[in-house]
């Protein structure tokens, strides 16, 4: 049998590259973490640009024991993805039947592709709307910002929310197949968000809100908060 390559998670505080190490852990897969600290304005250090142009976390690195070539990955979905096919031979967090392989791949790319954006559109303009700016401006920055909400953030965000809630009521309190997948893991970080943010409110969501609940009773959860922790995150 071939021996796995180093993995690496160049991991940057607070932010979704939590994730990744849960995603990791379950699967019971040895890795090293590389750590990176925000700036004063909490964006990522320019270290990260040294590992991958866009200078974003997370980042995958995979490095061959024998040759020692290297590739990095970007972007969490596809990150997910490779795992996943590369790493998890045993269908613990991917199914060996095909349709719903499917569905879990398709969670993959709808985490940042339909769900994320109306969230975060949310979250600017709960920023501009607690940005301190005096009155008027403040009023004035709060109407507009309530404006876009109702034209488009807001009521995307529902959208999203009441599919979720019907999905994971259909597949037995999961995403897909009515048991944990990568897919899970994935999409638990903007919900939780959408909820600690107030963005969504627990009693109007309960199927959402009993599946984080359990989700996050996994003892990989546990282990790799301890991690996140040890590094610096806040939980």
């Amino acid at each position: 049998m071939m021996s796995l390559p180093i993995i690496r998670v160049h991991w940057l505080d607070q932010s979704r590259a939590f994730r990744l190490l849960w995603l990791l852990d379950h699967l019971k897969l040895e890795y090293e973490i590389v750590p990176y600290k925000r700036d004063a304005n909490f964006r990522a250090p320019p270290e990260l640009k040294k590992i991958h142009p866009l200078g974003r976390s997370p980042l995958l690195e995979v490095e061959d024991r024998e040759t020692g070539k290297k590739k990095v990955l970007a972007e969490s979905g596809f990150i997910f993805q490779y795992v996943l096919q590369h790493f998890d031979h045993s269908h613990v967090l991917m199914s060996g039947d095909s349709d719903i392989a499917d569905q879990v791949n398709y969670y993959l790319f709808y985490g940042e592709g339909s769900l994320q954006p109306p969230l975060m559109i949310e979250f600017v303009l709960s920023k501009v709307k607690d940005s301190g700016m005096p009155f008027p401006i403040s009023y004035l920055a709060g109407k507009v910002a309530d404006k876009i909400s109702q034209a488009y953030s807001g009521g995307e965000l529902k959208n999203q929310l009441d599919f979720l809630e019907g999905e994971i009521k259909k597949n037995n309190g999961y995403l897909a197949d009515g048991k944990l997948s990568g897919a899970d893991i994935l999409i638990s970080f903007p919900l939780q968000m959408a909820f600690e943010r107030k963005f969504a409110k627990a009693e109007d969501y309960p199927v959402i809100a009993k599946w984080l609940e359990t989700i996050t009773s996994e003892d990989s959860y546990a282990v790799s908060k301890e991690k996140a922790r040890a590094l610096g995150s806040k939980f």
